[in-house]
């Protein structure tokens, strides 16, 4: 198979993975920078110009899009699909976790139990509702973000009148969340590919740090999935429109909680933690699939 990984740099850690398990199995495997993509309609046909070569139709695509690169970032995904190629992760499946508050719409319209969770377009009322639904301490983010860059935890009124005053003269729009005091500093990342869990880890915040992020200090440990805990995120990855993603997930008292999913999900903290070569799955889920609709 003739395949493409979309990533802007072939160093990273979850890029070269692919790319070397890809080629282990004796696949043509390219790694393209998105944004360095041309795009050109001409007389029906969608073409690709890269470094000005005239790209091959690939088989498949595997888009590893950073959420700067969204809007630019999709278009270049589904310009190769007009083209008649395979995409791992659709272009609305990647906006649809992209926007964190449209994503817990679609969970939560289909039954899957999420946090406590309020948006506004105004936040002149936000305080009222922190009050009435939510108390202190809260959680506050950014609608697009990864790797808990735009996350905070606000503490008391005072921050919470900063915040809300900081973000409305940015005019940047976040959501607010209950804050899961009983799970606070860790949270569980799933790993799915296609219909299957294929890892599973308890991600553990650093010291001094309420975010449980590998990038921002955390550590991960191999875990157990309760049944619930498997079929809800499998679930959400479908309801997403996605065939790979990362289910972030909170154990509360209420039960489990998914607060988040990542249409490119990192793989060296779960690689790390579990031992389980989750580039390999995602190339044999690829040849499991695609490989007789490309023949």
């Amino acid at each position: 198979m003739l395949i493409y990984i979309l990533s802007r740099g072939a160093a990273l850690y979850s890029t070269s993975r692919i790319y070397r398990a890809a080629l282990k199995r004796r696949h043509n495997v390219r790694i393209i920078d998105h944004m360095e993509c041309d795009l050109l309609i001409e007389n029906g046909r969608f073409i690709v110009v890269y470094n000005n070569e005239v790209l091959l139709k690939p088989d498949i695509v595997i888009p590893r899009i950073g959420s700067s690169a969204t809007v630019f970032g999709t278009t270049v995904v589904r310009h190769f699909q007009e083209m008649g190629a395979s995409v791992l992760n659709s272009p609305a499946g990647i906006f649809n976790s992209r926007d964190k508050f449209r994503s817990l719409q679609l969970l939560a319209g289909h039954n899957i139990p999420i946090p406590v969770t309020y948006f506004s377009n105004d936040l002149h009322q936000a305080e009222r509702i922190v009050n009435r639904k939510l108390g202190y301490p809260f959680i506050l983010k950014v609608l697009e973000g990864t790797q808990g860059i735009g996350v905070h935890l606000i503490e008391n009124e005072v921050d919470a009148h900063h915040m809300f005053n900081r973000f409305s003269l940015a005019k940047q729009k976040i959501i607010l969340q209950e804050f899961i005091k009983e799970f606070k500093g860790k949270d569980v990342r799933v790993f799915i590919v296609g219909n299957k869990v294929v890892a599973s880890m308890m991600r553990i915040a650093g010291p001094d740090e309420f975010r449980s992020n590998i990038h921002r200090g955390g550590m991960g440990q191999r875990i157990v999935l309760s049944e619930e805990e498997r079929e809800m995120a499998i679930r959400a990855v479908k309801i997403l429109g996605l065939q790979v993603a990362g289910v972030d997930i909170l154990r509360s008292k209420k039960g489990a909680l998914i607060i988040e999913v990542n249409s490119s999900p990192g793989l060296e903290g779960i690689e790390g933690a579990t031992g389980v070569e989750v580039a390999e799955e995602i190339i044999q889920f690829i040849e499991e699939r695609y490989c007789n609709e490309n023949t």
